[in-house]
């Protein structure tokens, strides 16, 4: 498909001429919900509702939203993908850039739009997002480098029918037959799932071309798409527009998004089913099971359906690489100053719990969030110590071009996504060095926020510190995150400090949670690190 300068008739009236300021008013409260009709339970949602609504913006918009807080514990909104440059205390990840927002408090985000494609917005405490509070967040240019008729969202979510805080209490049980027991996600799509197909139905008209933004918002498990007789050429990933590149199937790990271009037949003589498989190696109870989900792309309501079972299949599900993708805005990789080399592993520790953790350190949020503690400890913010050990701080100098290698020595797969910047994803390959499975970019790397190492494997990208901040490097698979696997980037101490000026609302939150707006991550002076966890740490043997 050629590219073209001018956007769909389909997009002809979005707003994509004036910058404007988008104000949203959010009340983060909490709702019942049944979105599968099988049963319901206690959601997290916005001004009483579930889902939350989707958010639209244009290039060089302003987006406001005023967050307040009816819950019962802390919350935060983190916009994933975006650079939040120059605003890193609007990045919502609690322990790390802000406090949270207090129950019955209110924290305003109001963050400059320089990025365009697809995004998503979600809480960043504790599970929250897994219990519902999580929104796509579209970006518009104001030209579109391809041609289509239609632009649609697909949030592809995991809905377990129990809350995030009773599986996180099971994965960290020390008892094993609790910590393994089976725990089951099922599938919706925008929201709604179960047995009755057209709950999720796609509409198709003949001859238009759709592109479809899939979203994987599941919290713990990886989504394969595809449809029945159906080819689609990826355009975009994590907000980074690409070359075409037909598929038969994509493949998303949680936080992903790709877009996809769908030409519909020019007959609507059929109807078709369409996969959004979950398939999860959360833990043992569901290892690697595929869990599958179909629903319909509907041409004509009197139209027969074909390929009805997943045992008819005829999806190609051998997917597309990202490492395989060209941008269109073609950037050379950047040289090497800084090298990370991360292992990750399982093992039980000795608290008798499972933790993941790289390089056998286990990620534990501070007592003070590190923006407080970069901001407040002068010319010590270059030192590792103040952050706490259990932060798994790197000190990034302002455009140091950084190298990290990710040595995935885990039995699970784990898509890793970067906050405050995307990177290059240079090369991939397996830990038993076997030259056919170890695939290098091109020239041209593809860029994106989040990346999948699978199980013995590894993968090294590279980013530059050109965005002062703390930015959070974590494993998206959220109870993933909760039992350890995290650290952060600390990048640019010194511009930090020069450029950044707390709001009075980030300290009003501190106030009322109890947190101290100053000092080391332990809330003291200097290198006064009292009391800074260490621990846990791997029983041997595991």
């Amino acid at each position: 498909m050629a590219r073209l300068n001018w956007v769909a008739a389909g997009l002809a009236l979005l707003p994509c001429v004036l910058a404007k300021r988008v104000e949203l008013d959010w009340d983060i409260t909490y709702v019942d919900a049944n979105p599968d009709g099988q049963g319901g339970r206690r959601m997290i949602g916005v001004n009483n509702k579930w889902p939350p609504p989707a958010i639209h913006v244009n290039l060089d918009d302003t987006l406001v939203i005023n967050a307040h807080n009816s819950l019962d514990e802390a919350t935060s909104l983190h916009m994933h993908g975006f650079f939040q440059n120059g605003t890193n205390y609007y990045d919502g990840a609690v322990g790390v850039t802000e406090c949270g927002i207090a129950p019955n408090s209110t924290y305003t985000y109001a963050v400059n739009v320089t990025q365009t494609g697809t995004y998503w917005i979600h809480s960043h405490f504790m599970g929250q997002y897994v219990d519902g509070l999580r929104a796509p967040l579209i970006s518009h240019r104001p030209q579109e480098p391809y041609r289509y008729d239609e632009d649609i969202t697909m949030m592809l979510e995991a809905w377990y029918r129990r809350e995030s805080r009773d599986i996180h209490d099971q994965l960290l049980s020390t008892s094993e037959a609790v910590r393994t027991a089976p725990f089951r996600p099922y599938m919706l799509v925008n929201s709604v799932g179960g047995p009755d197909l057209n709950r999720t139905t796609l509409r198709f008209t003949p001859g238009k071309t759709y592109r479809l933004r899939l979203i994987n918002v599941s919290g713990t498990g990886m989504v394969r798409f595809g449809i029945e007789q159906h080819t689609m050429q990826v355009i975009e990933v994590d907000g980074i527009d690409t070359e075409i590149k037909e598929v038969h199937s994509v493949q998303l790990a949680v936080g992903q998004r790709t877009s996809v271009l769908v030409t519909a037949k020019n007959s609507s003589d059929s109807n078709y089913v369409y996969h959004a498989d979950i398939f999860t190696d959360i833990q043992s109870g569901v290892a690697r099971a595929v869990l599958p989900f179909q629903s319909i792309v509907e041409y004509s309501p009197q139209a027969p359906l074909l390929n009805d079972t997943a045992t008819n299949s005829t999806v190609d599900w051998d997917f597309f690489q990202d490492i395989d993708l060209v941008p269109i805005d073609k950037i050379p990789a950047p040289g090497v100053n800084k090298w990370v080399p991360l292992e990750v592993h399982t093992s039980i520790f000795d608290d008798y719990r499972e933790h993941l953790a790289f390089n056998n350190r286990t990620y534990q949020t501070p007592v003070v969030p590190s923006l407080t503690t970069a901001l407040t400890t002068g010319y010590q913010a270059y030192y590792e110590e103040v952050y706490g050990f259990k932060s798994y701080p790197v000190i990034v100098d302002a455009m140091e071009n950084v190298e990290i290698a990710i040595f995935n020595k885990d039995v699970n797969s784990h898509p890793f996504h970067m906050h405050g910047n995307n990177f290059f994803v240079q090369v991939r390959g397996s830990l038993d060095k076997d030259p056919a499975k170890r695939k290098t970019s091109g020239s041209f790397p593809v860029r994106r926020d989040t990346i999948t190492v699978p199980p013995q494997e590894y993968a090294i990208i590279r980013f530059v510190g050109d965005n002062p901040g703390i930015w959070l490097f974590h494993c998206h698979m959220e109870f993933h995150m909760e039992q350890g696997l995290a650290l952060t980037f600390v990048v640019a101490p010194y511009r930090i400090i020069a450029n950044t000026t707390l709001p009075d609302q980030y300290k009003r939150n501190c106030d009322l949670m109890g947190i101290p707006n100053a000092g080391n991550a332990m809330g003291r002076t200097g290198l006064d690190m009292a009391g800074d966890p260490r621990g846990p740490f791997p029983l041997s043997g595991f």
